[in-house]
């Protein structure tokens, strides 16, 4: 049994909600893509007054459509934008996290579900006793039109500070989730009548 302490869970839905990157400068504003504004605003919100010893930044998809502009690009035989190629990557919003905030905080990037994110964050905070707390910024975006699986939904990012110290939400088995669970399990803790959520139970 997995057992945590979340807390400042945060989500952030449209651009105009990041107020925390005009603290940054426009012309580094301006280069961010929408998910990248997202999901590296709503960090700066939660470390404002809460730090950690170490950040999970995780994204089921990634920042696919500028994966696909290039590879448009190179189908048609044109130089792919060196900008989108270098933010392409998975860890590339980590990454302008770290350089456009000076915050040198050791940090992953993975590509998986909400659930896989609190155990890592988990398996961190239980193998690295220096760490007290561990910041989990999820971010995505919906796949392109051009793959069959697309999954329609709008962007969004949600953070939450997790520790061991009294837990308040537990995992008893890793069940079947549904393909956003991040979504799900934020509307699952803002109701106070719901104590339970594949797998995940209050307490």
């Amino acid at each position: 049994m997995i057992r945590l302490h979340l807390s400042a869970l945060r989500l952030c839905c449209t651009q105009d909600e990041c107020t925390a990157l005009e603290s940054l400068p426009a012309m580094q504003r301006r280069r961010l893509s929408p998910l990248a504004k997202m999901a590296i605003n709503i960090a700066m919100q939660t470390l404002e007054q809460n730090p950690v010893e170490y950040i999970v930044w995780v994204s089921r998809y990634g920042d696919e459509t500028k994966t696909l502009a290039i590879l448009q690009d190179v189908l048609t035989s044109q130089t792919p934008s060196p900008t989108q190629f270098s933010t392409s990557v998975h860890n590339a919003i980590a990454g302008l996290y770290s350089i456009l905030c000076k915050d040198d905080t050791i940090s992953t990037s993975l590509s998986c579900g909400w659930s896989e994110a609190l155990i890592e964050a988990y398996a961190i905070l239980k193998s690295q006793p220096q760490i007290k707390t561990v910041l989990l910024v999820y971010y995505d975006a919906p796949l392109p039109d051009i793959y069959q699986d697309q999954h329609v939904f709008e962007p969004f990012a949600m953070s939450t500070l997790i520790r061991l110290e009294h837990a308040n939400v537990e995992l008893s088995a890793v069940e079947q989730t549904q393909q956003i669970d991040a979504l799900n399990f934020y509307a699952f803790w803002q109701d106070k009548h719901q104590t339970k959520l594949l797998g995940w139970q209050k307490c």
